[in-house]
């Protein structure tokens, strides 16, 4: 009896312990990958590039009450040596691990905030996801083929009014001392948000105000092109050609930041686009010391048509460059979020002089000639077929260019033509297969390139 006594004693305190549950969201990747030519003909490491890659991320979800909860993201393998590394800090990478690569590092805790919501809105405290819009400037790098996140030590308030959301954040991206705050970066963001799903409209106005720490510079900008740090590969200096996002970048210092976007539907038809403004200063391309001015835009537009089961869309997107760094002030758009890169082979892996051993770090923006910013210019026009339920096919093409060159550069980057299709074996599990060949441009600074395929095979889990 005093057993039973104990242990209903026992039970009873525990009671709100006992109401705490647990949910878990996640994804599985993979892909086997072949890249033929990468080099465009330069001759200067192999031909090829295959791997086999793949990503398990786990999202799990901690409820404390009605009102409390514990959210967090966990990746459960990655390659830090090859892929997008999600242990740098503030998780810039997605992670992914290189079948085959005995240093991979295991269970690494990328996201944990704290959630909570009450009838004066909703409170997030913690290292968080952050997107907004089209993901010009911010994407959470939640999509299943996504490489790259934005993730923020972020305080944020939300207080929802109906179909209009109003909220103000204060962001900690960096703090390598404790020490002062020459090293720091500070962002403070208000922005409102209204969505509509029974109009089908969506839209909003974000500012916020960027503050960085001169002294960062050094830590943050390596001396040549980053896909290959310390050159381990030995490459020879024809490939370590430092283009503006090296050493001498124009890294945005203080600014103000206005992006503003609009999505509408309209029957079988959905428009939307997004304009993201920077304006103040950035640490200058000559490495006096001394801030540059900085003024730079972007934008993005889409257009979709789906009907019945066929889908037909296009993409468009400039983010602006600079053919001159020298001139004391500057125009690129470095604020551009890399998961905006199109296509197979062109926005996936880097190409000519700038093609390594690494996995998935490629930019439509690093082809500017030196003392020049490329930005780029895109257009992706696409059909999708959904032939039943379970199975669809797509193609699309890339137009690409950069968006400022000199006198005696080419803006043409290429076109790119990718076909693939896409199988649901289950549910929430996928197949795929893509092929892609890329007709390149002038503007990759290769002498007479030569033409770059790609195909790979993809398995995709959800749950």
């Amino acid at each position: 009896m005093k057993k039973f006594i104990v242990l209903a004693l026992w039970a009873f305190s525990c009671r709100p312990l006992l109401a705490i549950s647990m949910n878990f969201n996640g994804q599985v990747r993979s892909e086997a990958s072949h890249y033929q030519d990468l080099g465009l003909g330069t001759g200067s490491l192999s031909s090829s590039k295959n791997f086999i890659q793949m990503r398990a991320l786990l999202d799990p979800n901690l409820i404390i009450d009605d009102h409390f909860s514990i959210k967090s993201e966990w990746s459960l393998l990655t390659s830090p040596s090859f892929t997008p590394n999600a242990t740098i800090p503030l998780g810039s990478g997605a992670g992914g691990w290189i079948f085959g690569d005995v240093n991979s590092a295991a269970l690494v805790l990328t996201r944990a905030w704290l959630e909570w919501t009450s009838d004066f809105g909703v409170f997030r405290l913690g290292r968080m996801p952050v997107s907004w819009g089209y993901g010009l400037l911010y994407d959470a790098g939640n999509g299943l083929w996504d490489d790259f996140q934005t993730t923020y030590d972020r305080i944020e308030y939300r207080l929802h009014l109906g179909h209009v959301i109003g909220a103000v954040a204060y962001s900690k991206p960096r703090k390598f001392t404790a020490a002062g705050s020459d090293n720091d970066q500070d962002f403070y963001q208000a922005f409102l948000q209204y969505d509509n799903p029974e109009s089908e409209i969506e839209g909003g106005i974000l500012y916020e105000k960027q503050v960085r720490g001169s002294q960062q510079q050094g830590d943050l900008l390596g001396t040549s092109n980053p896909a290959v740090p310390s050159n381990p590969y030995k490459l020879p200096a024809s490939d370590l050609n430092p283009y503006p996002l090296s050493n001498k970048t124009p890294y945005p210092l203080s600014n103000n930041v206005v992006d503003l976007y609009l999505k509408k539907t309209l029957g079988y038809l959905t428009l939307g686009g997004e304009v993201g403004w920077i304006v103040g200063t950035a640490a200058g391309y000559s490495g006096n010391g001394v801030p540059d001015n900085l003024n730079a835009f972007a934008v993005t537009l889409n257009a979709s048509y789906e009907v019945h089961r066929l889908k037909i869309f296009t993409d468009f997107l400039y983010a602006s460059g600079d053919n001159n760094l020298n001139g004391g002030h500057l125009n690129g758009f470095v604020l551009l979020h890399r998961n905006r890169r199109p296509g197979l082979i062109l926005g996936r892996e880097l190409l000519g002089p700038y093609y390594t051993n690494l996995v998935g770090y490629g930019s439509p923006v690093v082809y500017g000639a030196q003392d020049t910013f490329s930005g780029v210019i895109y257009l992706r026009p696409g059909v999708r077929f959904d032939w039943t339920p379970s199975l669809s096919s797509g193609l699309e093409l890339i137009l690409a260019q950069k968006a400022a060159v000199t006198d005696t550069d080419s803006k043409n980057l290429g076109i790119e033509v990718d076909i693939g299709t896409e199988f649901a074996m289950y549910k929430n599990f996928d197949l795929g297969g893509q092929v892609g060949y890329l007709f390149p441009g002038d503007g990759l600074q290769v002498p007479n390139p030569k033409g770059a395929f790609a195909g790979r095979a993809t398995a995709a889990l959800k749950f």
